[in-house]
């Protein structure tokens, strides 16, 4: 197979949460890089065995998981992203090339990018985290529930925060068609107690109706979306240990 250069645009939305977005050649895994100039998120690779179909499904798949892993680090002062792929760009039988990606929106003469600016580094942030831990597919599950909770404005964001938690226990084993909570608050020095408003509000908008409905709005939104990211946290820390 001929060696190709395949560039992958994505959008950012929503523009508001994307107007100060701006890093260059940031590494998401080995044989992909990414550029990023406000709403526009670039991923390029060079590849001599992939084709068109395999290195699509690759960019996709680290595009999500690097949105995913933003709506972490960014809670909860800053918005969660979403994402559209928008165009492609294939170079056949090349040899590797640096390249430059351009930015000529009239934004520009109003608000200059800054490289440094704060904004930056919940996807900063996001990247090193898939360098370092992103072929643990049941981190991917979690961190893709937890986006999905922030972004989900009614009652079921509980659900996809709970989820969250169960995605992390599955990942310690399976006891009686349920995660093994004993081993994972055993690996994230927690306990049940820990967990049981998440759960209650979690188990009550699985199955939604009128009468469950006062049990997922029992307490905050941020509450319980900040026990998903702490249960999040604490497995990201057992992950990394040495």
């Amino acid at each position: 197979m001929a060696p190709s250069l395949f560039v992958f645009q994505f959008r950012l939305l929503p523009w508001e949460g994307c107007l100060n977005l701006n890093f260059e050649n940031m590494q998401l895994t080995q044989g992909f890089r990414a550029v990023c100039t406000r709403d526009q998120l670039g991923l390029l690779t060079y590849t001599e065995s992939a084709s068109f179909g395999e290195a699509q499904r690759w960019a996709m798949q680290l595009a999500s998981a690097l949105v995913d892993a933003h709506a972490y680090f960014s809670f909860p002062d800053r918005l969660p992203l979403d994402l559209h792929w928008v165009s492609w760009l294939e170079v056949k039988e090349c040899e590797p090339r640096s390249t430059v990606s351009g930015y000529a929106d009239p934004s520009l003469l109003r608000v200059p990018l800054d490289p440094n600016h704060p904004d930056n580094e919940s996807l900063l942030a996001a990247g090193d985290l898939l360098r370092r831990l992103g072929g643990n597919p049941s981190l991917a599950l979690a961190l893709a529930d937890f986006r999905a909770a922030r972004r989900e404005l009614g009652p079921y964001f509980a659900f996809f925060a709970y989820r969250v938690l169960e995605d992390i226990g599955y990942a310690f084993g399976e006891k009686g068609g349920k995660p093994d909570w004993l081993a994972m608050n055993a690996a994230l020095g927690t306990n049940q107690k820990h967990w049981d408003d998440l759960t209650q509000a979690g188990t009550a908008a699985r199955h939604l109706s009128k009468g469950s409905l006062p049990t997922v709005l029992l307490k905050p939104r941020d509450v319980l979306l900040g026990l998903a990211r702490d249960a999040l946290s604490r497995w990201i820390t057992f992950l990394a240990r040495p």
